[in-house]
């Protein structure tokens, strides 16, 4: 809640600093009014944001919404958030309140305010569970690097929300990622098959390359006249998709834009990254860590199918990750990197490295390998 000093005498329309005053910084007095009048309020107070020419009146005005929701009935918040959701100039503050609440309260904000960027919809990504994934992906036009990290969720429902979203373009990596994972989902089956049908036949043959089998026989059977040439092959037309396939856990450059944005806003922390690699998302993994650590990827991943872990702890160890972190990060990426088993002797090893080495030491040694 803003404090009024931050408010100039004469800035603010005196009748929402009457309104602040009496509700905007009093909590109980927000839990003592009745739903009827918090309704009204809300009301009039969406009226100043919506209105108001003074860049003053709609921060304060925003203040008091805020304070009016924290309190109010989940129909109530629904309904603001619906009409929100619409308002090309909504305070980013008021979505964002939004979206930590349920997600019967944040899914219209989530599917169109425009007041989201790529940024705060990646963050969402990172810090929500699937419900707020699937609504992500009903929104028009998303950028290729949210798309791509909705794709690494690698949840059924996100990946048909996608499909069905016929305003978005596919990534190669992220057909290829939506397209294997459709390999054990018939209902993305299906969707993949449904979208094909368009008008050019560009998503088939997108897809096709990645296709099982089967998949690629309805793609045949469905969209084969959609091809200029009905006599020759899809393979044919194909022929110029095809190509070296890179390591399978390589970034792509939209995951490596996303890493660098989440750098530059300050929230690429250990938490993020966790989370990231706790979802089997770990092409993402490597371009966050590839960040933080301010190391190329080329040479992240070596590090990380590392054994004994050495490269890994005195990474850690430098850039301030905790014990138990870096213990996360040593046992996911090694079951990720075909690791099997990991015995007690190779976990006690990465451990001690970790223990032996100073923060001082390992920083100088990073410095080494960064220069």
């Amino acid at each position: 809640m803003s404090n009024l000093s931050m408010y100039r005498a004469g800035d603010v329309n005196p009748v929402l600093t009457k309104l602040y005053l009496s509700h905007g910084i009093n909590d109980a007095a927000m839990m003592s009014v009745q739903n009827f009048e918090r309704a009204g309020l809300c009301e009039n107070i969406i009226q100043f944001i919506e209105t108001s020419e003074r860049q003053t009146d709609r921060e304060m005005a925003t203040d008091i919404l805020i304070s009016l929701l924290k309190h109010a009935e989940k129909n109530l918040k629904q309904a603001i958030a619906e009409r929100f959701a619409v308002i090309d100039t909504a305070p980013l503050r008021v979505i964002l309140q939004f979206i930590n609440d349920d997600i019967d309260v944040a899914k219209p904000v989530l599917e169109y305010s425009k007041a989201l960027n790529d940024l705060d919809l990646l963050y969402i990504i990172q810090s929500r569970d699937s419900p707020f994934w699937q609504a992500i992906a009903l929104r028009n036009d998303l950028g290729e690097n949210v798309v791509e990290t909705l794709v690494d969720t690698k949840d059924v429902s996100t990946a048909k929300n996608l499909i069905c979203n016929e305003t978005i373009k596919f990534s190669d990596y992220a057909a290829k990622e939506i397209t294997n994972l459709a390999k054990d989902e018939t209902i993305l089956t299906e969707a993949l098959i449904n979208r094909s049908l368009d008008k050019d036949g560009e998503f088939a043959k997108q897809i096709y390359i990645y296709a099982s089998e089967n998949l690629k026989a309805a793609i045949i059977q469905k969209c084969g006249r959609l091809f200029h040439d009905a006599n020759q092959k899809l393979e044919e037309i194909l022929e110029e998709f095809t190509g070296e396939t890179p390591h399978h856990f390589m970034p792509t450059p939209a995951m490596i834009k996303a890493a660098e944005l989440f750098q530059e806003q300050g929230k690429l922390i250990p938490s993020l990254m966790m989370n990231t690699l706790k979802r089997g998302q770990m092409a993402s993994f490597i371009a966050q860590f590839s960040r933080f650590i301010s190391l190329p990827v080329a040479v992240v991943i070596p590090m990380l199918q590392q054994k004994n872990g050495q490269g890994l702890s005195i990474a850690a160890k430098a850039n301030g990750i905790e014990r138990n972190d870096f213990l996360v990060i040593f046992n996911f990426t090694r079951k990720m990197m075909g690791e099997d088993f990991l015995s007690a002797k190779d976990v006690t090893l990465a451990l001690t490295y970790y223990d032996r080495v100073s923060p001082d030491v390992a920083k100088r040694l990073m410095r080494q390998r960064q220069n």
